[in-house]
């Protein structure tokens, strides 16, 4: 006897199993290959890098990066590439996740304890909003913690004369610990377009700015933009070092006034380019900066 419910309605078509197992064998090696990839770019290779780097190299603070690429050990694995290649080692920083406030004489107690030379400022999140008075509705990936954690470094740093350089959000980071505010590009989409895109754009420096005169050269023709923030006001004491389309400001700097040691920030993403003989060169100057604050004793 037919079923009348079932009548007329096919029976639903199963995998066959050995299409199954060939998806199943897929996904089994994706995983295996990601497990593989972020053990070499965690684990494997910064030590095989440092291994490489000269026993009196200078020592350069670094803190990972909070996004998908730092959490996987890409932005780490780039940056021991480059900074090997500038004759620096890095060394990995990490605030306290209890909860706790930062401590200022931590911060300055931990740069001695690592024999810190300089500090690297690497990208990431958005800086929170509220440390600069901007909008909390429109930002990606804030990490208060690392965001006190930095300040705090930066101001401890600049007390001990240490070079410090700013990548991407580290030169958002660096302005806003020195006073200065950061612009939020999400709210203008063209100019937005303009700097989130892998092929770049061009930036143009001053020609009496310290990062002209590392690169030789007052315009770069193609620069690795990454952002959707970059420097507003620059803080009291800093100027700007280059600038970009829609009037963006794609560098700042110290004024050579300042005694606190040499600082500076680029917005774009100099470790990604090819052109090492030109944009590699404020990576040089940065590790030959530390190498002679070495020579200076710290006077708490």
């Amino acid at each position: 006897m037919i079923n009348e419910k079932t009548q007329g309605s096919p029976a639903k078509a199963r995998p066959p199993a050995g299409r199954l197992r060939r998806w199943l064998r897929r996904i089994a090696l994706a995983l295996a290959i990601l497990i593989v990839t972020f053990v070499l770019l965690r684990l494997i290779y910064p030590v095989w890098t440092n291994a490489r780097v000269p026993a009196d190299a200078p020592r350069i603070a670094f803190l990972l990066d909070n996004t998908l690429l730092g959490r996987v050990g890409i932005t780490d694995a780039t940056y021991q590439r480059v900074m090997k290649a500038a004759g620096g080692r890095l060394i990995t920083l990490r605030p306290n996740a209890a909860g706790d406030p930062v401590d200022p004489d931590a911060v300055k107690t931990l740069l001695e304890d690592k024999r810190i030379d300089g500090v690297l400022l690497t990208g990431g999140g958005d800086v929170d909003p509220n440390l600069y008075g901007g909008d909390p509705n429109s930002t990606m990936l804030v990490h208060r913690l690392r965001d006190d954690f930095e300040i705090t470094l930066i101001r401890a740093a600049r007390l001990k004369g240490l070079p410090i350089l700013g990548i991407c959000r580290g030169c958002q980071i660096l302005n806003v610990a020195m006073g200065g505010r950061v612009r939020n590009l999400r709210l203008e989409p063209e100019v937005k377009e303009q700097h989130f895109v892998l092929k770049g754009h061009a930036v143009d420096l001053p020609p009496d700015s310290e990062l002209a005169k590392i690169f030789g050269v007052t315009r770069l023709e193609r620069v690795v933009s990454l952002h959707g923030n970059c420097v507003a006001e620059p803080a009291p004491g800093v100027k700007i070092a280059a600038t970009g389309p829609g009037g963006t400001v794609e560098a700042i700097e110290a004024d050579s006034a300042d005694n606190e040691g040499w600082v500076i920030g680029i917005q774009w993403h100099p470790e990604l380019t090819l052109d090492k003989q030109v944009q590699h060169k404020v990576f040089k100057t940065f590790v030959n900066r530390a190498r002679e604050r070495r020579q200076i004793p710290f006077e708490p």
